[in-house]
């Protein structure tokens, strides 16, 4: 496998459990950025996936809970929310899940570092604000595995599966920013 399928295949076994750290969040809407912000990003994958979700190990502070991921919130810029923690996929670790979220489509798009480049995981869909408070908001939406045809191959082989499909629904991601 060369560089870029274990790269891409990599990033997609991301989304399967993080982030992805995924995971789709988004920002706090507030007219001035925050630089630095706290809070938490929850992905609960489908029960159908546990056995995929136990060949990918977190990356501290990432964490597993049975079928759930958590990652830590680092700051939110904009529409950015930036995370810290990983996960590792065999030898290939990618870290610091970015979500860009589009509010006026309530979608978002989770990527994570590898080598040095950030690539693109997966995506959130029917994603919005489910709470909006003085302490914080919490969005909410369906995370899907990428499009990419290619990133979708190299996960299956990466995996030692042939299950995952473009678009997959994974489950649920929940992000939960304090103002």
């Amino acid at each position: 496998m060369n560089l870029r399928k274990t790269l891409i295949a990599s990033a997609t076994a991301v989304a399967l459990v993080a982030a992805p750290a995924a995971i789709a969040s988004g920002p706090v809407q507030a007219a001035t950025p925050k630089a630095k912000a706290s809070g938490t990003t929850l992905i609960s994958f489908k029960k159908e996936y546990a056995g995929i979700i136990k060949l990918i190990t977190p990356v501290a502070p990432a964490k597993f809970i049975g079928s759930k991921m958590t990652f830590p919130v680092t700051a939110v810029n904009g529409n950015v929310v930036k995370h810290s923690g990983g996960i590792k996929v065999g030898g290939v670790e990618l870290s610091n899940p970015v979500i860009t979220v589009n509010a006026a489509k309530k979608t978002a798009k989770v990527r994570m570092a590898f080598a040095g480049t950030m690539v693109e995981v997966f995506t959130a869909k029917h994603f919005k604000v489910k709470a909006d408070g003085v302490d914080g908001q919490v969005w909410q939406g369906n995370l899907h595995l990428t499009k990419d045809k290619v990133v979708v191959k190299t996960l299956n082989e990466a995996l030692g599966v042939d299950s995952l499909t473009p678009d997959l629904g994974l489950g649920q991601i929940r992000v939960t920013i304090k103002k």
